[in-house]
């Protein structure tokens, strides 16, 4: 059986303030945690590489019942999300998968056509079909039901 203290809350927060969030909340104590990747973004005068939130407009904070409020003393944070009437919960392995993705330990250029691997965030094993141009790779689950698609890491 699982202790409810494993889980992790999701919290809604302002738009492209996901990382602001996390830095407020991790200055008051609180384990937060967003998964993002790095970019290479290009203006005409530069290139500058940025943290993007993979997940937009909100996070996960793992947090006592009796603390829960202490999270809105961060401007960024709008609120709980909620399912069905209760706070939205995320298993820590979820979480753990999360933070393995953003590793980006999935490659173009490790993987060709047919190749079986576990998938990112997933956790299942797929065959490869194919990348394509702007690397996003189609694979065929496990069970066969399922065609998922993910960017591979540049």
């Amino acid at each position: 059986m699982i202790n409810t203290k494993d889980y992790w809350c999701v919290l809604k927060v302002k738009p492209q303030h996901e990382l602001k969030a996390v830095s407020d909340l991790s200055k008051m104590g609180v384990s937060a945690y967003t998964p993002y990747v790095d970019q290479l973004r290009q203006w005409s005068d530069r290139k500058k590489k940025i943290k993007k939130a993979i997940i937009s407009k909100h996070i996960f904070v793992k947090i006592p019942i009796k603390d829960e409020r202490i999270v809105f003393d961060s401007p960024s944070v709008t609120g709980y999300l909620n399912v069905f009437g209760q706070r939205a919960k995320v298993w820590p392995d979820e979480i753990r998968r999360l933070k393995d993705y953003c590793i980006q330990a999935y490659k173009a250029e490790v993987f060709e056509a047919g190749d079986v691997f576990m998938t990112p965030v997933l956790g299942t094993s797929a065959e490869l079909i194919k990348i394509d141009k702007n690397k996003m790779c189609s694979a065929i689950s496990s069970c066969g039901r399922f065609t998922i698609k993910f960017k591979l890491a540049s």
